[in-house]
C-alpha cells in the first residue's frame, strides 16, 4: 500500500482560498446592499414629502376656484388632494397635513383651513406643513432603529386677484 500523502495542486489550493473569502467576504456585501436600499428609500421618502408640501401650497396660492366659488386657497379638501396625490405613495395621510395663514413671515397665525373669506388678504400667505415618518425595516435586523420623522414646511403668498389694464 502506498501511504504516501499527496500535496495539493497550486489549482486546489487556489479554488480553496477564493471559496473561503469569498464566504468571508459575502455578508459584508450583503450588509452594504441592504443599507444602501434603505437609504434610498429613506431619501425617496424625503423627496416624496417635501414635493407634496410644495405641490399643496401651489395650489392654494393660485388663483381660481373650484367651480363653485369657493377659492383655491380656501379649499382645504383640494389643498389635502393636491398633497396627497404626490405623498400618498411615500405613506403620508390627510392627518399629517396642517393648512394654516399668515400675513407673513415672523407673523401670528391667522388662522387654519377652513377660513372665512373675509378674514384674509391679497398678500398673506398659506403654510403647509406636512409630517412623514421612516420607518427602517431592514431586512437583517441588526440594530433597534428609531422611526426618523420628516417635516416640510412651505409657505406661498396668496394672491386673490390679478388685475390688468
Amino acid at each position: 500500500m502506498n501511504t504516501e500523502l499527496k500535496h495539493p495542486t497550486n489549482g486546489e489550493k487556489t479554488r480553496g482560498q477564493g471559496m473561503v473569502e469569498f464566504a468571508l467576504v459575502l455578508p459584508m456585501l450583503l450588509v452594504m446592499l441592504v443599507a444602501v436600499f434603505e437609504f434610498s428609500r429613506g431619501v425617496w421618502i424625503y423627496m416624496a414629502v417635501n414635493t407634496a408640501s410644495r405641490e399643496a401650497a401651489r395650489y392654494g396660492s393660485g388663483i381660481g376656484d373650484r367651480g363653485d366659488g369657493t377659492p383655491q386657497y380656501l379649499d382645504c379638501a383640494g389643498i389635502q388632494s393636491a398633497a396627497l396625490a404626490v405623498g400618498a405613495p411615500a405613506g403620508v395621510e390627510a392627518v399629517d397635513i396642517t393648512i394654516t395663514y399668515d400675513e407673513g413671515p415672523g407673523t401670528s397665525v391667522l388662522g387654519t383651513c377652513p377660513m372665512s373669506i373675509g378674514d384674509l388678504e391679497t398678500g398673506d400667505r398659506i403654510n403647509v406643513q406636512i409630517v412623514g415618518n421612516f420607518e427602517v425595516t431592514p431586512i437583517f435586523m441588526l440594530a433597534d432603529l428609531p422611526v426618523f420623522t420628516i417635516n416640510s414646511s412651505v409657505s406661498r403668498t396668496i394672491i386673490m386677484e390679478i388685475v390688468v389694464e
